[in-house]
């Protein structure tokens, strides 16, 4: 095997493809078992595709994820008119634009697709925004280079001096954080590192998350060894900040930069948003490549109490927000692995006898629901699209 059992697993060739699996197959089933989840309570699912490609590549989108999605649901045995695919709000990145991503809201919440439009800015928070684009070198240089360049930020009228916060490249230890798999090849996890194209140098030097707040030299000097890359994305930092700071806030996201255009939430945030009693707006299934939840170790410093006056770290709210994730996610791929394992019609045969595996594998991590989430983590390490996962999984 790979992932499920730890074994190191190379780049190219067979290697690949038995990562390329083993991810399609952990991915799908976590998948899986929050669709059931989801249709079975009754929640509206809004997924879109990128309205930045040519109309009838628009098109062909729209019917892929549709065609992958109704199957899927077919998996669950359960019969629903709430999921929803369409075309994601055109985000126009004018240099000065600011337009929101996605709006978390409580489950049950109906209004899906307006729930983005009201949002209503407050001066402060435009003038602390346009202060952030014109003031910060970093932003300034590398914003217009990112693809994906989504920014959590938290709408509370208390909240006048505003942190955006970008995704935060975190490395992790392998055993830490309910112990992770160790791939053995330079720079797991960091974006194109399992790109032939890209050398391990350009990687670390990709202007990616331009207003993060980590150490910059941290990933620079990284030699790829001893811990895995992450990304803990804008959304989930804002998340943390509404528990930690504003608890009637609600969490959203900016699209910021010209790569950007998508108005919509990845399959990682989509995940932490449900399981703390969230849901975006909208999702997609672009990438997920190395999502991570928060952090709780000496990484774990409270990056959205900055500025606000003050710096405690808040490490019960943060643990449990994480604890509820991976409970959730856990639960999840353990349902996933269940009716995947045992539907012969409708999944192919070699991702069933995966499934199978992964299934005596989760329950032989037992109750360390972490270490049976952390499988879905190592499955995003592998990078691809997260529609063409799902297309495999359904054969």
């Amino acid at each position: 095997m790979g992932i499920i059992d730890g074994r190191p697993l190379g780049l190219a060739g067979e290697d690949a493809a038995q990562a390329r699996l083993e991810s399609d197959v952990i991915f799908g089933c976590v998948f899986l078992g929050f669709l059931h989840d989801a249709l079975r309570q009754g929640v509206v699912l809004c997924w879109d595709v990128d309205p930045a490609d040519p109309p009838a590549q628009v098109e062909q989108g729209i019917q892929a994820l549709q065609a992958v999605l109704e199957r899927l649901v077919a998996l669950t045995g359960i019969h629903t008119d709430t999921v929803r695919v369409g075309q994601s709000p055109r985000y126009e990145p004018a240099r000065r634009q600011i337009a929101i991503a996605a709006v978390s809201r409580p489950h049950g919440d109906d209004a899906a697709r307006q729930a983005r439009r009201q949002i209503q800015w407050t001066p402060e928070v435009e003038q602390r925004i346009t202060e952030l684009l014109d003031n910060d070198p970093l932003m300034e240089q590398n914003l217009d280079a990112e693809f994906g360049a989504y920014y959590g930020i938290v709408d509370h009228p208390d909240n006048t001096n505003p942190l955006v916060i970008s995704s935060v490249r975190r490395l992790i230890p392998y055993a830490d954080e309910g112990g992770r798999w160790n791939r053995r090849v330079p720079g797991h996890g960091l974006i194109h590192y399992d790109d032939p194209a890209w050398t391990l140098e350009q990687a670390r030097q990709l202007p990616k998350q331009a207003g993060s707040t980590e150490t910059a030299a941290r990933i620079a000097t990284w030699d790829g060894s001893g811990h895995v890359c992450g990304y803990c994305h804008g959304m989930v930092w804002a998340v943390a900040q509404v528990r930690c700071n504003f608890p009637d806030g609600r969490p959203f996201e900016l699209g910021l930069g010209r790569n950007t255009h998508k108005l919509a939430s990845c399959f990682g945030c989509s995940t932490f948003l449900h399981a703390n009693g969230l849901a975006p707006s909208s999702m997609h299934l672009g990438r997920s490549d190395s999502w991570v939840p928060l952090p709780e170790g000496e990484d774990g410093v409270a990056v959205f109490n900055l500025g606000l006056g003050n710096e405690a770290r808040h490490p019960g709210i943060v643990a449990g927000l994480n604890a509820a994730w991976a409970t959730h996610v856990a639960g999840w791929l353990v349902a996933g692995t269940r009716i995947a394992a045992q539907d012969t019609a409708r999944v192919p045969a070699e991702v069933r006898a995966v499934a199978r595996t992964l299934q005596r594998e989760a329950i032989a991590r037992g109750r360390d629901t972490r270490a049976v989430a952390n499988l879905f983590l190592d499955a995003l390490t592998v990078h691809q699209k997260d529609l063409h996962r799902l297309m495999r999984f359904v054969g």
